[in-house]
């Protein structure tokens, strides 16, 4: 009875796990291309940090890939119920020190790339600062960590195939810096999940949009939860029960990476939810703000009779918002600038 009862059931959580992972990849997929979409073809406004986002969702599959290939050697099941355990625990052991340099990597390109989409929301020094001053030492800790986790044996086959001999440091000291990591990480988090709602929660529109807003940047914090607790899991690493006890480890850094990709691009999707005509809120808050008379997002082809101005806040009488780039002025219609002056055109 005893026995039986410490014994555990052949319990297989790998089908789970793939379920899991590749449900947020399709999401993490669908996003992405709206969010070129927007960027491309309606604000023609296509930028660095949309590049890095794409190469992210890049390393995204590439990560999920692997999480199968470790699902299919066993991963999710009890290692004494496997055919051969030290085979499969060896190879989880392979795929897994693969899968932690893209998912650090991955995570890093994706807080770059939110990064660098808050700065073109607001580009004053002192924000500048404060985003590389925090995303800089997670920067230098991703790039220890890569280097601890894929030179922790040399050469690194070492590590998975014991008929080679190698140096190995202990397997301690990759959990180590990946707490360190992974507190830079939080904190990088925090603050960019937190940023964005505070400058958009300016911008001119409805407090049930605003509510929206918040709620789709919720996920941020949510793969910040998935960050916390992965440093939990941590431990499952190293326990003799490895196939089946890093399980947890994988699937929350997953959703961390998958979550914070899909984060990234929900205040880009912005003007696919707009109303008919121009609405500088939503160009706002999908990170382009443009300029009167700038020409960017319209075919238009200036002629004598138009004029640009980088300030205008209304157009004639008729006129509610301001349009890119103002149209020919007939005879004594009159344009106030946001300066307090006013300019009029009369007919040659």
């Amino acid at each position: 009875m005893s026995s039986s009862a410490s014994f555990p059931s052949d319990h297989d959580n790998g089908p789970a796990v793939n379920g899991v992972t590749w449900s947020f990849l399709i999401i993490a997929v669908v996003s992405v291309i709206l969010r070129c979409y927007v960027r491309i073809f309606m604000i023609k406004s296509f930028g660095y940090d949309d590049i890095l986002i794409v190469v992210t969702l890049g390393v995204l599959i590439a990560g999920d890939v692997v999480i199968s290939n470790m699902v299919s050697a066993g991963m999710g099941r009890h290692l004494e119920y496997l055919p051969n355990p030290t085979y499969s625990a060896l190879q989880i052991l392979k795929w897994n020190s693969i899968y932690q340099i893209l998912n650090v990597s991955g995570a890093l390109l994706t807080k770059i790339s939110i990064g660098l989409f808050l700065l073109r929301l607001k580009r004053t020094r002192k924000f500048t600062i404060a985003v590389w001053g925090v995303l800089t030492p997670l920067f230098i800790t991703t790039v220890i960590l890569c280097f601890v986790v894929g030179l922790q044996c040399i050469p690194l086959r070492a590590l998975w195939t014991p008929t080679i001999k190698g140096h190995c440091i202990s397997n301690k000291t990759p959990l180590n810096v990946s707490y360190v990591q992974s507190a830079f990480a939080i904190l990088a988090d925090l603050f960019l999940t937190v940023s964005p709602i505070v400058i958009l929660w300016k911008v001119q529109i409805s407090l049930r949009k605003k509510l929206g807003i918040c709620a789709l940047m919720s996920l941020g914090l949510m793969a910040t939860i998935a960050n916390a607790l992965r440093n939990a899991f941590i431990p499952n690493l190293t326990a003799s029960d490895e196939t089946y006890t890093i399980v947890p480890i994988v699937l929350v850094a997953d959703l961390e990476f998958s979550l914070g990709t899909i984060a990234a691009c929900m205040p880009t999707l912005m003007p696919l939810f707009k109303g008919n005509g121009n609405n500088s809120s939503y160009n706002k808050m999908s990170g382009m703000t443009p300029t009167v008379g700038s020409g960017r997002g319209r075919n238009t082809i200036p002629s004598r009779n138009q004029y640009s101005f980088t300030d205008a806040t209304h157009t004639s009488r008729q006129s509610t918002e301001s349009e890119i780039p103002l149209k020919s002025m007939n005879q004594g219609n009159q344009i106030t600038m946001s300066k307090s002056f006013a300019v009029e055109h009369s007919a040659a």
